[in-house]
C-alpha cells in the first residue's frame, strides 16, 4: 500500500496497513484477541453514547488504542489521569457498564454525581481520576501524584493522557520540567491528530513533533502510529516499565486519526488489528457479532433500568 497524506511519518510500526507484521516485529506474547475485544467494546460504547446525542459527550472513535492499552497495562493500584475523550480507559479497567452509563448520563445514583460534570467516567476503586474542568490541570495533578508515589517509595507509575493542543501551554512544559528534574515515575501519553490537509490555525501546532520537543527537554520519548494497536501497546508497556523501575518519566506520542475526520479504513485501529487476526485465523464474523452483541445488550439494559433526571 502506497504512503498517503493520512499516514504519519517517523512513527514506530508493528502492523502494516494490511495487518501484516512488519519486518522482524513480533506480537510480544500479546493476547491480540483480548486486545481486540477491548477495542470493540470501547468503540461500541462510544457509538452508543454518541447516538444519545448528549451535549456533554466528546467522541473518541479512532483513538481507542490509547485508552485501552493504558488501562490494560497499568496496575490495579496505579492511577490514570485521562482526558475527556478517554472513556476507553474505564472499559478496559473493568468499570461496570452500569456505572459508565450512570456517569455519562449524569444519573443521581452515579458515583460522583454533583461533584463533576456528566460525560467523562472516573472511578476511585479503579484508580481513574476525574477529568479536570480546567484545561490541562490534570497534567499538574498527575505530576504531583507521581511525586507522592516516589516519596513513598512505591514502585508504581502514574499515567496522564492528553491532546497535542496542550503541548503549547505552560502547564505542559512545567510538568516536563518537574518530571525530569525530580525523575518522577510519570508516563505522559499525548494523542496527536493527523492533519492530511494541513492543521487549522486554531490547532496551535509547532513545527517539530511532540516527541522531538520532549526529547530536547531530556525526557525519554517514543512516537508511534495510533492506528497500530500493537505498536501503542509496546511503547506504553516500555514507558510504564521504566517508571516502575525508577528510570524516570516518559513521553509517548501516539498519532491518531479520529473517525470524525473520515480517514481511510487502514487508519482505524480496530480494522487494522482485525486484518491481523483474520490473516492468522483468529477472527470470524461470528466472533465480531458476539463481542458487539454482548456489550450492546449490557449497555442497553443499564440505560433502560434507570429513569433520566428531570
Amino acid at each position: 500500500m502506497e504512503h498517503s497524506p493520512w499516514d504519519p511519518e517517523d512513527v514506530e510500526l508493528k502492523l502494516a496497513p494490511n495487518g501484516e507484521l512488519m519486518g522482524d516485529a513480533c506480537a510480544d506474547d500479546l493476547d491480540a484477541r483480548h486486545l481486540y475485544k477491548q477495542l470493540v467494546a470501547a468503540r461500541s460504547l462510544d457509538m452508543k453514547l454518541a447516538g444519545l446525542e448528549l451535549p456533554m459527550w466528546a467522541s473518541g472513535s479512532g483513538e481507542e488504542a490509547v485508552g485501552v492499552c493504558v488501562g490494560l497495562l497499568s496496575g490495579a493500584e496505579e492511577w490514570i489521569y485521562p482526558g475527556a475523550r478517554d472513556v476507553s480507559v474505564a472499559t478496559s479497567r473493568g468499570v461496570a457498564v452500569e456505572e459508565i452509563g450512570r456517569q455519562a448520563l449524569g444519573r443521581r445514583d452515579a458515583e460522583h454525581f454533583g461533584r463533576v460534570r456528566p460525560g467523562p467516567v472516573s472511578s476511585v476503586a479503579h484508580c481513574i481520576s476525574t477529568v479536570s474542568s480546567a484545561l490541562g490541570m490534570h497534567l499538574a495533578l498527575a505530576a504531583g501524584h507521581a511525586h507522592a508515589t516516589k516519596l513513598c517509595r512505591l514502585a508504581q507509575s502514574t499515567v496522564v493522557i492528553f491532546g497535542e493542543g496542550l503541548t503549547t501551554t505552560g502547564v505542559f512544559h512545567e510538568t516536563i520540567a518537574l518530571a525530569t528534574s525530580c525523575e518522577l515515575p510519570l508516563v505522559m501519553v499525548c494523542k496527536s491528530q493527523v492533519w492530511p490537509d494541513g492543521a487549522p490555525s486554531e490547532a496551535g501546532l509547532l513545527g517539530d513533533t511532540v516527541a522531538e520537543r520532549g526529547r530536547t527537554c531530556g525526557i525519554w520519548t517514543r512516537r508511534v502510529d495510533g492506528a497500530d494497536p500493537l505498536a501503542v501497546h509496546h511503547a506504553t508497556a516500555q514507558a510504564i516499565g521504566r517508571a516502575r523501575d525508577g528510570n524516570g518519566p516518559s513521553l509517548v506520542e501516539v498519532v491518531v486519526s479520529p473517525l470524525r475526520q473520515d480517514p481511510p479504513p487502514h487508519r482505524d485501529p480496530i480494522e487494522r488489528l482485525r486484518r491481523y487476526l483474520d490473516a492468522n485465523g483468529q477472527w470470524t464474523q461470528t466472533f465480531q457479532d458476539v463481542i458487539e452483541a454482548e456489550f450492546n445488550s449490557a449497555f442497553d439494559t443499564a440505560i433502560a433500568m434507570r429513569e433520566p433526571i428531570p
